[in-house]
């Protein structure tokens, strides 16, 4: 049995003690809030229990979370912030860990099927503009910086980059035009046919995506029960469907 069976088999026998009139307070990044919205309707099918989603900026929630806000888990796009929350003992290092693994896509809107030889050949182009996260701010950001360097095209195209304060707006600025070609995650693209390409995951770091779990004592089973129900198989090989990479033991 690996180790996530194993944490979600442990957090299971908790179910019984949970009451069903409990609402659970969800605080989730941008790229993840469409998924967590049919996990939370799947979950209280089967619990009972009630959500609530505050979406947001992962730096921003963890901000609010420093200064007090009542979140009962935070759902994080990276693994820094659920590791800052340990580091200054909000949580213990037991309330975190990874719950999906984020995939990087190309999209080239003059191209049907394209491949890292497009990225590459367009890099070079006069004229050519790329939309990525910001990789200061964001974990996809910082994954596309990572792959371009890897091809060794981050030289050219470091002045000729469009950057969005997050993944979705770097997806915004494709599909609305203002740029013809971008690297967003795989799971706001991985439903269209055309004009996108997954990258290759060795050529950036991990984009582990960390939760950590932040509830007061008398919420806590419930929350428990949650991050249950999310690193269960059934869970997991559902968001494989939509663009992540299941949660394995290399990552925990």
């Amino acid at each position: 049995m690996n180790s996530r069976r194993i944490v979600c088999f442990v957090i299971s026998m908790l179910m019984s003690t949970v009451g069903h009139a409990q609402t659970l307070r969800l605080g989730v990044a941008a790229n993840f809030a469409e998924p967590l919205k049919e996990i939370s309707k799947r979950y209280q099918q089967q619990t009972g229990i009630t959500t609530t989603l505050t979406v947001g900026a992962s730096g921003t929630l963890y901000a609010q979370i420093q200064h007090g806000a009542q979140l009962d888990v935070f759902l994080s796009a990276d693994s820094e912030r659920p590791q800052a929350l340990v580091e200054s003992g909000r949580v213990g290092s037991d309330d975190v860990m990874t719950y999906a693994i984020g995939r990087l896509a190309y999209l080239d809107r003059d191209v049907r099927a394209p491949g890292i030889h497009d990225l590459q050949t367009y890099a070079l182009a006069p004229g050519t503009r790329l939309a990525i996260a910001n990789p200061r701010l964001a974990p996809y950001g910082r994954a596309a910086k990572e792959a371009l360097h890897t091809l060794t095209l981050w030289p050219n195209l470091a002045t000729r980059l469009v950057t969005g304060k997050n993944v979705q707006q770097a997806y915004q600025f494709y599909a609305t035009g203002n740029v013809d070609r971008a690297l967003v995650a795989y799971s706001q693209v991985y439903h269209l046919k055309k004009h996108v390409h997954l990258i290759d995951a060795s050529l950036h770091q991990p984009i582990q995506q960390q939760l950590a779990i932040t509830a007061p004592q008398d919420n806590r089973a419930a929350a428990r029960q949650f991050v249950a129900f999310l690193l269960s198989d059934e869970t997991q090989q559902w968001l494989a469907q939509r663009g992540y990479q299941p949660v394995g033991d290399e990552y925990q």
